[in-house]
C-alpha cells in the first residue's frame, strides 16, 4: 500500500510518465521537508505564522498528488508551481523578508516548471521570484513591515531543507537526463542495428529482385521463344492447307522453321521410290542452296546422320558433331556444331528426314526438341497432303480429259446419224437446215472461239457454241440494216449460247446413256435366250437368229477353228 502510494502513476505516453515521476518525487520530498521544518515550531514555545504556511504548502502538495492520480499531469504541475509560488511569497513576507531562506525555493520552483512544463514557464517563475524579492526589499526599506530575526541554527536548518529539495530536483533531473541519454544511446544502437538489418534486408531484397528479374528475363525469353515455336506450328499448319505445290511447300516449311527457331540451316530430305537415297528437296541456308543446285543426296543407312535416321526411322541428336561417329563433315556447312535429324513418317512408312543444324554446341533444348517432333509430324502430313492433292488433281485431269473425249466422240457419232445440221428462225418460223450454211466468218468464229459483232448495214452477231472446250457450232443472228448492237443484247445472246451449250452436253450424255442402256438390254436378251438352249445346234441357231433380228439385212456366219484332221465345221 505504501509503495503504491509513494509510486507515480503509469501512463501510456512516455512523456507523461517522465513528468509524473518528477511531480510525484518533488511533492513527497517537499511534504517530508515541510514536516521536518514544522517540528521545531510545533514543539517549541514560540508560536508564529510559519506553521500555517507550511501546512498550506503540504495541502498543495497533497492536492497535486491527488490530481496526478486522476490523470491530470499538467494541472497537477501547475498547482504545485502556482500555489507553491504563493506560499513561498507569503512565508517570506511574514517571516524574514528577503533574508528568509525560503526565498531560495523560487529556484526549485523554476527548475520544476522547466522540467515538467517547459523552459519558458520556468523562466517566468524565476522572473516572478526576482520581482517578489525586490518588492520585499523595497517594502522593508520603506518600513512597511519589520521582518523577524532568525538565529543562525534555525537559518541553517531551513537552508538545509531548501538545499535538500533542490538536491532532490537535481537528482531526478540528472537521473532523468542519464536515463534519457541511456535511452538515446540504446535507441541509437537499436537504430544502428535496425539500419544494419534494413541494409541487409535491402540488400537481400535487391538480390531477390535481381534474381527475380533474371528469372523473369529468362522466363520472358523462354516464353518469347515458345511463342515463336507455336507461331512456327501455326505457319506450318497454314502452309499445309494453303500450299498445294510440293516444292513450294517444302521451301516454305524450311524457311519458317529456320526463322522461328533461329537455326542457321534447315534441310528437308525425301526418299526416292526405291528407298535407296535421301534427296535434299528444300533448304534455307546458303550452303543448302548450293547443295540443292548440285542435287545433293545421301545413301540410306550409309552416309551421315540423315542416312542413319532414314534407315532406322528413329530421331538422332548430336549435341557436339565432333563427338558423333555418324556425323559426316559437309564443306557447304562448315559452321555446324550440333545437329538434330527427325524422321518424316506417314503411318509406319518413312518418307523423308527433317535435318536441323546449329552453330552452337548443345543448342537443342528439350522444349525445342518436343516442338520439332510435332513439326516433323506436321511436315510429313503436309507432304502427304501435297502428294495426295497432286495425285487427285492428276486423276481429275485425266478423268476430265477422258470425259471430254468420250463426249466429243459421242457428239460426232450423233452428228453423223442426225440428218439435220441446224435450225433457221425467220419471221417467227422455225425451219430445219438440210445443209450447212456457208459464210466466211463462220470458220473464223469456229477457229478463234470469239464472238463476232458487226454493226451498220450488215448487223450481224455470231456467237460460238461449245461442247466442253471445243466449238461445235455457231449461233448467227442478223437484224435489219442500220442496227447498232447494244451490250445488253450481246450479253443476252451469249447467255443463250451458254445455256444451249449446256443443254447440248446434257442431251448428248443422255442420248449416249440411252444408247448404251439399249445395247446392254439387247445383249442381256440375246445372252438369256442363248443360255436357255439345251444343245450346241440350238445355241448356235438362237445366236444367229437374234443377231439377225438386231442387225436386219446382215449376213451372219459362225465358224469354228479347224480340227486336227483339217476339216471345218459350220
Amino acid at each position: 500500500m505504501i509503495r503504491w502510494l509513494l509510486s507515480p502513476p503509469v501512463y501510456e505516453q512516455e512523456d507523461e510518465n517522465f513528468r509524473a515521476k518528477f511531480i510525484n518525487a518533488f511533492a513527497w520530498s517537499v511534504i517530508g521537508l515541510l514536516l521536518l521544518a514544522m517540528a521545531p515550531h510545533i514543539f517549541g514555545t514560540a508560536k508564529n505564522f510559519s506553521i500555517s504556511i507550511y501546512s498550506g504548502l503540504i495541502v498543495v502538495m497533497l492536492l497535486a498528488l491527488f490530481l496526478l492520480r486522476r490523470g491530470n499531469v499538467e494541472v497537477s504541475g501547475a498547482v504545485i508551481i502556482v500555489l507553491g509560488w504563493l506560499g513561498v511569497s507569503v512565508q517570506a513576507f511574514t517571516a524574514d523578508g528577503v533574508k528568509d531562506v525560503i526565498i531560495v525555493a523560487f529556484i526549485a520552483l523554476g527548475l520544476l516548471a522547466s522540467i515538467i512544463i517547459n523552459w519558458r514557464v520556468g523562466g517566468v517563475v524565476i522572473l516572478s521570484g526576482i520581482i517578489v524579492i525586490w518588492g520585499l526589499a523595497l517594502l522593508q526599506v520603506n518600513k512597511f513591515f519589520v521582518p523577524s530575526s532568525q538565529d543562525a541554527i534555525a537559518f541553517a536548518r531551513d537552508l538545509s531543507f531548501v538545499f535538500i529539495a533542490i538536491a532532490v530536483l537535481v537528482y531526478f533531473s540528472t537521473k532523468s537526463l542519464r536515463d534519457a541519454i541511456q535511452r538515446a544511446t540504446t535507441s541509437e544502437k537499436n537504430l544502428l542495428f535496425s539500419n544494419e538489418q534494413l541494409k541487409e534486408l535491402n540488400q537481400s531484397l535487391e538480390d531477390r529482385v535481381e534474381e527475380r528479374t533474371a528469372e523473369l528475363t529468362i522466363a520472358n525469353a523462354r516464353n518469347e521463344r515458345r511463342a515463336h515455336q507455336f507461331e512456327a506450328i501455326a505457319q506450318v499448319a497454314r502452309a499445309t492447307t494453303s500450299i498445294r505445290d510440293e516444292n513450294a511447300l517444302l521451301s516454305q516449311l524450311a524457311q519458317v522453321i529456320s526463322e522461328q527457331f533461329g537455326f542457321y540451316h534447315v534441310g528437308i530430305f525425301l526418299l526416292d521410290e526405291e528407298h535407296h537415297q535421301a534427296i535434299l528437296r528444300a533448304s534455307n541456308s546458303e550452303g543448302g542452296r548450293k547443295m540443292l543446285a548440285r542435287r545433293h543426296h545421301l545413301k540410306i543407312g550409309q552416309a551421315g546422320i540423315v542416312g542413319h535416321v532414314a534407315a532406322s526411322g528413329l530421331p538422332r541428336i548430336a549435341v557436339d558433331v565432333e563427338l558423333d561417329a555418324a556425323f559426316k563433315d559437309n564443306p557447304d556447312l562448315p559452321e555446324t556444331h550440333s545437329e538434330l535429324a527427325l524422321p518424316l513418317k506417314t503411318g509406319d512408312q518413312i518418307i523423308g528426314v527433317l535435318d536441323v543444324q546449329s552453330k552452337d554446341v548443345n543448342a537443342f533444348q528439350p522444349e525445342d526438341t518436343e516442338i520439332l517432333y510435332i513439326l516433323a509430324d506436321q511436315v510429313a502430313i503436309a507432304i502427304q497432303n501435297a502428294r495426295a492433292h497432286e495425285a487427285t488433281h492428276r486423276l481429275l485431269d485425266e478423268a476430265q480429259k477422258a470425259s471430254a473425249s468420250y463426249l466429243k466422240e459421242t457428239w460426232r457419232l450423233l452428228q453423223a446419224q442426225e440428218k439435220k445440221v441446224g435450225y433457221l428462225v425467220s419471221e417467227n418460223t422455225v425451219k430445219p437446215l438440210e445443209r450447212f450454211v456457208s459464210a466466211p466468218y463462220f470458220n473464223k468464229v469456229v477457229a478463234q472461239g470469239e464472238v463476232l459483232k458487226e454493226d451498220g448495214d450488215t448487223a450481224t452477231l455470231v456467237i460460238p457454241i461449245r461442247l466442253r472446250d471445243e466449238v461445235v457450232g455457231v449461233m448467227d443472228i442478223h437484224l435489219p440494216t442500220g442496227h447498232e448492237w447494244d451490250p445488253d443484247e450481246v450479253d443476252i445472246a451469249k447467255a443463250v449460247a451458254d445455256r444451249l451449250s449446256l443443254a447440248l452436253e446434257t442431251a448428248t450424255l443422255l442420248e449416249s446413256t440411252q444408247r448404251r442402256a439399249e445395247i446392254e438390254r439387247l445383249t442381256a436378251d440375246i445372252s438369256g435366250k442363248v443360255s436357255a438352249s439345251i444343245n450346241l445346234r440350238n445355241v448356235l441357231q438362237t445366236a444367229v437368229e437374234e443377231l439377225g433380228n438386231v442387225l436386219p439385212g446382215s449376213d451372219i456366219v459362225i465358224q469354228f477353228a479347224s480340227d486336227s484332221s483339217g476339216t471345218r465345221s459350220k
